[in-house]
């Protein structure tokens, strides 16, 4: 009863999930939509719906049907490893991504073949085909670990709201990787103990079923998991009604206690207007070339936007998450990746980019851009100049 009832409700989860994928696709909110993380999800509860029909009413399915739909989660592997270099990096579609997927096709096309010609003798294809399955795992949990732990799990930066998104992405990998890891685990012990029994794959379902819950739980609660990195630049280009960077200010209240008496009265005086200014402040940021200036203050604000210079420090001190200093470099990095995006370096230097977009020397905007991208200039280069296949 247990066992039919996690299938179930590990199905419900999955397709919760998937639709929350779509819904926000349609409604233009997410940017970014993983394939890879789709066909996970997808695989993971086509395969339970089967095993939910099977623990129902075993005369329902033949054991080997289930054998063979478990078999495509050898190419459900390399999609594990990709969903994490797509997360980090978004990187374009390339052919080269295929060939990821070769082995395991033609090793699950094998086995499903093996087990409708003679089901009694394929022991020897079922061997090769568990050997390499165990190998896969090992080779791409390895190289998923390596990649996060170069690019994820310590990824630092200075500003506050890229250490949210940085904190949000580690977690969410780190908690989906651990999974991966026991779920791989827990299937190597049902191989090694349970294979010579008829129907090994479906002995204790359940426990891996749990921990995919879990992962849909987690994803259900918190779907902005499925953005990459990029996202965050990504939102900053929407034209809405809404702030471009909703997490930096704080327009309800004051991100420090105010002691000043004037500045009591200047909360007073200014408690209707903070959003507007912080609509205004946003487009001179990103919809002008006002940061371009490398002295700019915030009296060169004050006087864009045609507001008192006071009225600019208050917003900036009482009601946004960073300094006006880290404000800069954020603005100014994102001017960095447009331009970049461009073709302003096809005839122009990173020297002269970081001078063009309001650093006064290449070594601050160098330390900026790592801290704000996550890599450094040529990385971050050599990744947006990939070729699209």
């Amino acid at each position: 009863m247990l066992n039919t009832l996690l299938l179930f409700l590990c199905i419900i989860l999955g397709f919760i999930s998937v639709f929350i994928i779509y819904n926000k696709r349609v409604d233009k909110q997410s940017p970014f939509i993983n394939k890879y993380l789709i066909f996970l999800i997808y695989n993971t509860s086509i395969r339970y719906i089967l095993h939910f029909i099977y623990s129902l009413d075993a005369a329902l399915l033949p054991v080997h049907l289930i054998l063979i739909v478990d078999s495509v989660i050898l190419i459900a592997l390399p999609c594990f490893y990709l969903y994490f270099e797509d997360l980090i990096f978004e990187e374009k579609y390339t052919k080269k991504k295929l060939l990821h997927f070769i082995i395991p096709t033609i090793l699950t096309i094998t086995i499903t073949i093996a087990n409708n010609v003679d089901q009694e003798k394929n022991t020897l294809v079922q061997k090769v085909f568990i050997l390499i399955g165990i190998l896969s795992a090992l080779f791409y949990l390895a190289k998923a670990f390596v990649l996060l732990y170069k690019n994820v799990w310590f990824r630092k930066s200075d500003i506050k709201i890229v250490q949210g998104q940085n904190k949000l992405i580690r977690n969410w990998t780190l908690f989906l990787f651990c999974s991966f890891l026991f779920i791989f685990l827990f299937r190597f012990f049902i191989i090694l103990f349970y294979y010579k029994t008829a129907n090994y794959s479906h002995y204790l379902i359940w426990v891996s079923a749990l921990a995919w819950c879990f992962i849909f739980l987690k994803f259900i609660l918190t779907p902005e998991i499925q953005y990459g990195y990029g996202f965050l630049n990504q939102n900053i280009e929407k034209a809405s009604n809404h702030f471009i960077l909703p997490k930096l200010w704080s327009p309800e209240m004051q991100v420090q206690k105010i002691q000043m008496a004037r500045d009591e009265k200047l909360a007073e005086k200014l408690n209707a207007k903070i959003k507007t200014y912080i609509h205004q402040i946003e487009e001179a940021s990103f919809h002008s070339p006002l940061f371009r200036n490398p002295d700019l203050t915030t009296d060169d604000i004050a006087a864009h936007i045609k507001i008192p210079p006071n009225h600019v420090s208050f917003v900036f001190k009482y009601h946004c998450q960073e300094t006006f200093s880290d404000y800069k470099k954020f603005v100014r990095v994102h001017d960095a990746t447009k331009l970049i995006g461009n073709g302003y370096l096809i005839n122009n230097t990173v020297e002269s980019l970081s001078t063009e977009v309001g650093f006064i020397t290449y070594n601050t905007f160098h330390v900026a851009f790592k801290s704000i991208q996550g890599m450094s200039t040529q990385e971050y280069i050599k990744r947006v100049s990939q070729p699209t296949g």
